[in-house]
């Protein structure tokens, strides 16, 4: 998602031993060593730091926004003490799947089942909403994530009948572009789930059902695909979130994989985290993955209702 048992982030000296036994073309073991460990956090429930299926997860200066299946958004420190939290003002026909920050230090969330973007203050407090239901130009039907680029547009992206598309919106929230269509050619989708933008302005797409991730020019020009799908180094089964680290690389949380991969800026296979299971480092089904400028990696661990953070040295 656009910017993205109790251990410290591996020193360089644990992260080579770590890369000396398990090499780096394949997933990682997570149980290596205690050292390895990730940071884990929540369990299923309705409290403060409690989750049902957190699905949406965000890294932001020195803390961590997710929402659950409820609409709560809760905000938490590096290492999960609650510090705040709100709702979603409707929740009913079901909630968001991703959210974003931008330039203006505002909380974006695109609220799926609502057709609309909803702006927030870090502390809660609703700015503004936009956006409405159809297949229009300046309308959605599933908006599922946003990402504002430095030229402070606003990319989104959508899925629904009809609406396999990227949109793009200026500063003032009005309509500047699209493109896409469903399809598994490129520049088309199906369930365009999740959006990034690096550095050297690449737009990178969590193509979730075609199994792959999709690189755009911001014109919308197609550059090229990563991944395919299959359950193999650099293959993808239902990547649902994509985010973009600190080094440009690519994070991409797989669903049906149930693990962490990390590609390269130009998109080269570079490693991949996690198995099913539920001990620290294992994941059921995660959705959103996120990563803080001092690289520390937080996953939505969906289906087993908690937050994993887990150091990027792991996913090198």
């Amino acid at each position: 998602m656009a910017w993205r048992s109790s251990t410290l982030p591996l020193t360089r000296r644990e992260f080579l031993a770590a890369a000396a036994l398990t090499g780096l073309s394949a997933c990682r073991d997570n149980g290596m060593s205690p050292t390895t460990r990730p940071y884990v956090w929540g369990k299923q429930g309705l409290r403060h730091g409690e989750f049902q299926h957190p699905r949406a997860i965000g890294a932001w200066r020195e803390e961590v926004y997710v929402i659950d299946t409820t609409g709560r958004i809760q905000v938490f420190d590096f290492d999960g003490a609650y510090r705040r939290g709100w709702s979603t003002p409707d929740s009913e026909n079901g909630t968001p799947t991703g959210l974003a920050f931008s330039s203006q230090n505002t909380l974006l969330i695109p609220d799926t089942h609502y057709s609309q973007i909803i702006e927030y203050s870090p502390e809660g407090s609703l700015i503004r909403r936009w956006g409405k239901y159809g297949t229009g130009e300046d309308e959605f039907i599933y908006p599922t994530d946003i990402v504002q680029a430095p030229d402070n547009n606003y990319y989104i992206s959508e899925y629904g009948l009809g609406a396999q598309r990227i949109h793009v919106f200026d500063a003032d929230g009005r309509f500047a572009r699209q493109w896409g269509g469903p399809g598994d050619g490129a520049g088309e989708f199906s369930r365009a789930m999740a959006i990034d933008i690096d550095s050297q302005g690449t737009l990178h797409v969590a193509d979730t059902a075609n199994h792959r991730v999709q690189c755009f020019r911001l014109d919308g020009t197609f550059l090229r695909t990563v991944g395919e799908g299959g359950a193999g180094p650099g293959q993808l089964k239902f990547p649902y979130d994509v985010t973009v680290a600190p080094d440009d690389s690519v994070l991409v949380s797989e669903y049906g994989n149930h693990r962490i991969s990390r590609f390269t800026s130009n998109g080269a296979f570079a490693a991949c985290y996690g198995k099913p299971g539920r001990a620290p480092g294992e994941f059921d089904g995660p959705r959103g993955v996120a990563v803080a400028e001092n690289g520390l990696v937080f996953v939505a661990d969906t289906d087993n209702h908690r937050v994993q953070r887990v150091p990027l040295e792991v996913l090198c």
